[in-house]
């Protein structure tokens, strides 16, 4: 008797033609660093998913940066934020995934920011009054808050979030990682400043991911070494 997989939330099964690229780039082992033959060659690879995936969110091909996935994805933008951009508070709700909720609490811990959770309804639902209210007033402000909840199902109004965020000049983050490939998903649609994703969750590979930061926003380096991902995330590229 076959298994039928009902945990898609968790993880998805890796789709066969995602496999059938996995192999061939298997053979292309060069580093997209190096500027001999195979090097490039890799590195045109990565810079073609990188202009799919832009075209995709409507966005520029510079504003997606890989990362391992969804978590350091997430960590870059809740970090990159409070130590580059200003940010005193950031606005969230308690039942985030773990991946936004915990760096959260570190930064908390060690003085560096303020948080404020949303009011959540019976049904996991946020008050956007409450939201607005708090906007309002306060220090530079990040809203971090994600598309989709990856336990109860619930999607969150980013289109509304969005606009309330822009006219009290607050950043926007949001953790795409549940709806990203079964929702419209569009950044000239709705104003983002930081939108995350993670391929396994879209049938692709375990330890990969990106994330979006508008263009404009000035952030340092989050992992040190060497330039790649424009000098925003060191480390060899997972071809």
């Amino acid at each position: 008797m076959g298994v039928i997989f009902l945990d898609n939330a968790a993880t998805t099964p890796l789709e066969p033609r995602v496999r059938e690229e996995m192999i061939r780039m298997m053979d292309n082992f060069g580093n997209p660093s190096s500027t001999h033959l195979s090097g490039r060659g890799a590195k045109v690879e990565v810079e073609v998913v990188r202009k799919r995936i832009s075209k995709i969110l409507g966005a520029e091909s510079g504003e997606i940066f890989f990362t391992s996935g969804g978590t350091e994805a997430d960590n870059m933008a809740l970090f990159c934020s409070v130590r580059d951009l200003g940010v005193k508070r950031i606005i969230t709700t308690t039942i985030e995934h773990h991946a936004v909720g915990h760096p959260i609490e570190f930064m908390v811990e060690r003085g560096e920011v303020q948080v404020q959770y949303l009011t959540l309804n019976e049904y996991g639902d946020i008050d956007l009054v409450e939201l607005e209210n708090l906007l309002k007033n306060g220090p530079k402000t990040l809203v971090s808050l994600m598309f989709s909840n990856n336990e109860i199902g619930n999607l969150y109004p980013v289109a509304q979030i969005s606009t309330l965020c822009q006219k009290y000049a607050a950043l926007f983050h949001s953790d795409t990682v549940q709806a990203m490939g079964h929702l419209p998903i569009n950044v000239k649609d709705v104003h983002y400043d930081f939108l995350t994703c993670s391929a396994h969750k879209i049938h692709g590979p375990k330890g990969i991911g990106f994330v979006y930061v508008k263009s404009g926003l000035k952030v340092k380096p989050f992992i040190q070494g060497g330039g790649q991902e424009r000098n925003l995330r060191a480390g060899t590229e997972n071809t």
